[in-house]
């Protein structure tokens, strides 16, 4: 048997987004499944993260070598990866103030919301009915996981990343970039024979 060289890519992002349509399915098929919804907009965001990350290597190899000591202290991490990137965009206009990119700077706080996990606390009056108390078990992501803005979300994600992608086509001959934004291959691979 001879052994088989091989160089291989597992494209991180196209997990996540899968993992986010597939749970945006769910949820869509009943408006009352919050757990789906919750889950699909965290994978949405994370699928983002590996995007920018995934262009990041390709377009500023130096910078995402160390990508920690790179960003670290400059802000928003994710605002100032894109920044990087989009220094090697002579042409594109990043507009950070209108939409698709507020959507999507939006949902980082949903992100933090639910990274860091903290305990959310109110006091209301409630009234009884029926012997019952009404208890509103409001939470700071509730505005993020109604089915509208999920999509939205969704929709703002797609939108952007593709427009990253479109220009870094331009600057780069990496194959995967021949496919839109989160449709490509899960991986590649080749492999070469090598003598025994």
């Amino acid at each position: 048997m001879t052994p088989t060289k091989v160089s291989e890519e597992v494209y991180t992002h196209e997990y996540l987004w899968r993992a986010a349509e597939t749970l945006h399915k769910h949820a869509s098929l009943d408006s009352r499944h919050f757990y789906y919804r919750l889950s699909a907009l965290m994978m949405v965001y994370l699928a983002f993260e590996a995007f920018i990350n995934f262009i990041g290597e390709i377009m500023c190899p130096g910078l995402w070598a160390n990508e920690r000591d790179a960003f670290r202290g400059k802000g928003d991490a994710i605002e100032a990866k894109i920044d990087a990137i989009v220094h090697q965009f002579p042409g594109y206009e990043w507009r950070k103030g209108e939409l698709p990119y507020q959507d999507v700077k939006k949902l980082k706080r949903f992100r933090d919301l639910v990274a860091h996990g903290k305990v959310v606390r109110s006091e209301y009056i409630a009234f009884s009915n029926d012997d019952e108390i009404n208890f509103r078990w409001t939470h700071e992501w509730d505005e993020f996981i109604e089915p509208e803005q999920v999509a939205r979300s969704k929709s703002s994600v797609k939108t952007f990343s593709q427009s990253l992608l479109i220009e870094a086509r331009k600057h780069s001959d990496e194959p995967h970039l021949v496919f839109d934004a989160f449709e490509g291959a899960l991986a590649s691979a080749e492999g070469t024979p090598r003598p025994e």
